[in-house]
Formats: structure tokens, C-alpha cells, sequence
């Protein structure tokens, strides 16, 4: 019989998103250790000695996702009967049953990480590592791939040619810890999406919108994916009316401040407030477009070019 898996958050801040995601690990009953070092270690001073900043973010946002994994490699080669894990972010919420779950969509995998499928011919090229589950052995080889994809002239020529398709169609993003989990995956075999309908359960790519791992995969309230309340489980709603019971939600951006209200059971909150940011961000917008809020400078030290959420 397998051991229990690991969840696993890497997270230096201590904040409310991180001790409710805490929170709902020891509802779920699952095991939850958070990793709160910055030291990334050789390997990680290798990457940062050969990496080549591609994305609208800042160089040091990219940096410190790609910094987990070294941090998760030191964390696994002090325990070596750790041969398996889950990485999330601290803006999930799990439920019951997350554990089993994983172990049945992810299979033999060495990796299994959230994806979109690619709509309108546009493939950003990303897989998103927030809930992923991974063995020992499938990390060490990724962490190879990506010391080796920013070391080689024909490693960086892809990443380069990956970013030149995001400015072309002048979209946000760029080259990111998530381009290389989707590269890698790809060449690796690896990717089946942890977020696909399986067995009547689901894991959230984000709450935002509809989507999950297909377009309009789900019906939305307000802003984001409809919520109902059943045995105690949040479920999604399919647009022919089907129950889909999520056991893991991850509330991107602005969204982390409907955590605590899915997390008590309620849900349908998440429609109302999610549909009230929208609406403030809507104006914003045309305030600001018709000079009535001035632009804000970025405090002294600051880069001006926020990093956008994952």
C-alpha cells in the first residue's frame, strides 16, 4: 500500500493565503510542510549565472519561482525515503480526497502539473506547477533540463524564439519557470494535465473564468467558476448542468480574498466578489482612461513592471 502523499508549499511570507491553505490541508486531513528557505543553493547560483530574463515580469519574480525546485531538491536529498510529493501554491484550497486522487490521475507519471488546452491557435507553451505532483526522480531531471536549456546557445535560441511569438501577439508573459516544465514535459512524456475531469472529480487550473483545462469547460458566476455545495465538497458545474466535485481550487490574483469564504462553506459568496472586482477593475480602467485618476509612481527601489500573479 502506498504512503500518504506529501503536499508540500514553498512560501518565505507568512501571511493569511498561506495559513488558510494550511487550514484546509488539515481538513483534507493531508500532510502539509511548508519550505520557508531562500538559500537555492549551487545549482540555483548556476542558473542564475546563465539565465536570460524573457518575460514581462520582473527578473526577480521569475527568479524565485525557478528558485523552489533547487530548494525542493535540498529538501528530498536530506530525506531520501521521500520519493514522491505534491508542490502547491499557497493560494490553493484542498478537500477531501485530494491525496487518493492525485495518486489515480497522475498514474506512473514522473510529473503531472495544470495546463490549458491551446485554443485559437495560440499555445503559450506553459504548464502550471501550483497543484503538481512529481517523484524524487522526475524533479532531478527537470532541474537538469533546466541548468542545461539556459547553459546552451540552442536552449536559449528556443526560449528566445518562444518570447519573440508572446511580443508578436502582444501578450504578457513571456519565458517562465512554466515554459520550462511545459518543454520539458513534452520531451519527457509527460504530459498528461492533472486537471482534467477524472472519475467525476476535478482540480482547478484557476477560479477565474470558465476555463479549465478546456475553454468553457465550466459555467461561471460572476467572475468566476460556479460553486455549489454538496455533502460538504465544493463542486464545479458543467454548462449541461453536471456536478463536479473540485478538490483542489486555486484562487489566482485578486481572487485570494473569496479563500476564506469557499473554505467555511460559502461558496456562492465567490460569485458576488469576484464579480465586484471585476466591476471596480472595469472602472478603474475607464477612469483612468479619462484622465481622472493619475497615474501612480512605483515607490523608490520599486520596479515599475509589477509581477503578474500565478
Amino acid at each position: 500500500m502506498n504512503n500518504p502523499l506529501v503536499f508540500i508549499v514553498v512560501e518565505d511570507r507568512q501571511n493569511k493565503t498561506l495559513s488558510l491553505c494550511r487550514e484546509s490541508a488539515a481538513r483534507a486531513q493531508e500532510s502539509l510542510v511548508v519550505l520557508s528557505g531562500t538559500d537555492g543553493g549551487p545549482g540555483y547560483e548556476r542558473l542564475c549565472s546563465s539565465y536570460v530574463h524573457l518575460s514581462s515580469n520582473t527578473p526577480e519574480f521569475e527568479k524565485v519561482c525557478f528558485r523552489r525546485y533547487f530548494l525542493l531538491a535540498e529538501y528530498l536529498e536530506a530525506r531520501p525515503e521521500l520519493q514522491e510529493f505534491v508542490l502547491i501554491d499557497s493560494d490553493v484550497l484542498l478537500f477531501r480526497g485530494i491525496g487518493a486522487h492525485i495518486r489515480r490521475v497522475a498514474g506512473k507519471a514522473d510529473f503531472c502539473g495544470s495546463l490549458m488546452h491551446p485554443d485559437d491557435g495560440w499555445d503559450p507553451c506553459q504548464i502550471s506547477p501550483h497543484v503538481s505532483y512529481w517523484t524524487a526522480e522526475g524533479l532531478q531531471r527537470f532541474i537538469a533540463f533546466v541548468l542545461n536549456t539556459y547553459a546552451t546557445p540552442s536552449g536559449r535560441r528556443k526560449l528566445r524564439a518562444i518570447a519573440t511569438r508572446f511580443t508578436n501577439r502582444g501578450e504578457r508573459g513571456g519565458v517562465s519557470d512554466m515554459t520550462l516544465l511545459h518543454l520539458w514535459a513534452q520531451a519527457s512524456g509527460n504530459m498528461a494535465p492533472i486537471n482534467r475531469v477524472f472519475g467525476g472529480r476535478v482540480i482547478d487550473h484557476n477560479i477565474n473564468g470558465g476555463r479549465n483545462f478546456q475553454h468553457h469547460e465550466f459555467q461561471v458566476r460572476g467572475g468566476a467558476k460556479r460553486l455549489e455545495l454538496v455533502d460538504g465538497q465544493p463542486c464545479l458545474v458543467t454548462p449541461a448542468g453536471e456536478m463536479v466535485t473540485a478538490l483542489a481550487l486555486h484562487f489566482q490574483g485578486s481572487a485570494k480574498i473569496a479563500m476564506p469564504h469557499v473554505l467555511h462553506g460559502r461558496v456562492r459568496l465567490v460569485g458576488v466578489i469576484t464579480y465586484l472586482i471585476h466591476m471596480a477593475r472595469r472602472f478603474k480602467n475607464w477612469a483612468f482612461g479619462r484622465g481622472l485618476i493619475a497615474p501612480r509612481m512605483p515607490p523608490e527601489g520599486r520596479l515599475a513592471d509589477a509581477s503578474a500573479p500565478k
